[in-house]
C-alpha cells in the first residue's frame, strides 16, 4: 500500500506544476497559482487526518478509510467537470523575440 502512494505522490508531485503552468499559461500568475495549490493541499491534507482521526475513534478503522475513498470518488466527477482541457487551445503568450546577438566586449587598450 505504501509502494502505491509513493508512486502516486512522485507522479502527483511531477504533474502537478505543469497541469497549474498549462491553466496559468500567458496570465503571469503561475508563482500565485502554485502557492495556492500547496496551501490548499496542506490545508487538505491537515484537516483529511484530523477528520478520519475522529471517524476511526468513533466507527473504526474501516468505516475511516471507506469515508476518505468515498470523498475521493465523490471528487473525481467533480474534477472531471470543472478541469478545463487546455490541450487545443492556442498559446496565449506572444511570440519569443529572436534572440540578439552576445554582446561583444570592448577592445582593450594597451597600457
Amino acid at each position: 500500500m505504501q509502494l502505491l502512494d509513493g508512486v502516486g505522490a512522485g507522479i502527483y508531485g511531477a504533474l502537478m506544476p505543469l497541469v497549474v503552468a498549462d491553466l496559468m499559461r500567458g496570465t503571469g500568475r503561475f508563482n500565485l497559482a502554485q502557492g495556492l495549490v500547496a496551501t490548499v493541499q496542506g490545508i487538505g491534507a491537515s484537516v483529511s487526518g484530523y477528520v478520519a482521526g475522529l471517524i476511526v475513534d468513533h466507527a473504526g478503522y474501516s468505516a475511516g478509510f471507506l469515508s476518505l475513498g468515498g470523498a475521493a470518488a465523490a471528487a473525481l466527477p467533480v474534477f472531471a467537470a470543472a478541469m478545463p482541457e487546455t490541450a487545443g487551445q492556442p498559446a496565449t503568450t506572444p511570440a519569443a523575440a529572436p534572440a540578439r546577438p552576445p554582446a561583444r566586449a570592448a577592445p582593450r587598450s594597451p597600457r
